[in-house]
């Protein structure tokens, strides 16, 4: 009430508004142009024209809000579609790359000089004393046995060293266990390459005068009783003397990372040797 007391006149026009709206002219007052007649329409044309207007700014809003709720639920349904199609298109691209790896290594296992046995890699060692090592999906019962070589198409992987019934534990070429007998491809000259237990070989026993340089190839002798011979092992990245010798830094030419497929070479190991100091023993 104190409202109407401030602002008498806004009482006065909004009563006359009501009262208009409430009490119709009659059929006289319409077709007669009395002034009272232009009084009630001048007064109460702009609570009207406001009326109107508020009411279209309200129809409009709420049409522009049911219109963004619709636009809303099709962007939600938009987006799982794109997620699914993203999804989808993920899996597909994975199987192609999947099925690159394995025509590689199908087609070098019809080169093979012995018959492999294919698996993939599942996991890593638990053993915390043994880091460079992985766990394949292939054991006893499928054939495998003790220091069989592993490889892929891209060269060696390591050798078997320990055989479950469904898995195997494979040893890797950058383990510091690991030894394996192997030539410079281009001039012949042979040593041992072994692991520095982090992702790179290093290839030791090689006299100061031997013909090595970086950017040679190393592959396997198979003289150690384990790999075939030819099978490529890696590349001279970096070459040092140690006393009246020379070392040489390999790095693999597999990823030992991102193995993922590998294949057993089925071939039996004349003896098993895991050391460097039994291949140089058993020349």
């Amino acid at each position: 009430m104190g409202f109407f007391r401030r602002y008498p006149l806004f009482a006065v026009l909004l009563m006359i508004f009501f009262l208009v709206q409430l009490v119709p002219l009659n059929n006289q007052d319409k077709l007669s142009k009395s002034k009272f007649s232009k009084v009630i329409l001048t007064l109460t044309y702009y609570p009207q024209r406001g009326v109107s207007v508020l009411s279209r700014f309200i129809v409009r809003k709420w049409e522009k809000y049911i219109d963004n709720v619709g636009h809303y639920e099709e962007n939600k349904v938009l987006k799982r579609n794109i997620a699914k199609l993203r999804e989808e298109n993920f899996r597909l691209s994975e199987t192609e790359l999947q099925n690159k790896r394995l025509r590689k290594l199908l087609n070098f296992r019809s080169e093979d000089e012995y018959e492999v046995i294919a698996a993939n890699s599942i996991a890593v060692s638990p053993s915390a004393i043994k880091s460079q090592v992985i766990i394949i999906d292939k054991g006893s019962r499928h054939g495998l046995i003790k220091g069989m070589p592993v490889k892929t198409h891209e060269g060696v992987v390591g050798k078997v060293y320990i055989v479950g019934k469904s898995s195997s534990e494979v040893l890797l070429i950058t383990d510091s266990l690991s030894a394996v007998d192997s030539y410079v491809q281009r001039s012949r000259e042979r040593g041992i390459i072994k692991g520095d237990g982090s992702k790179w070989c290093v290839m030791e026993y090689l006299e100061k005068a031997s013909d090595i340089i970086v950017g040679d190839k190393i592959v396997t002798s198979g003289k150690d009783g384990f790999f075939p011979k030819g099978i490529l092992l890696g590349t001279v990245v970096e070459i040092f003397s140690t006393g009246g010798n020379i070392k040489a830094k390999i790095r693999p030419n597999v990823d030992i990372n991102s193995v993922e497929e590998v294949l057993v070479i089925n071939k039996e190991p004349e003896e098993f040797v895991i050391s460097e100091q039994e291949v140089v023993v058993n020349e």
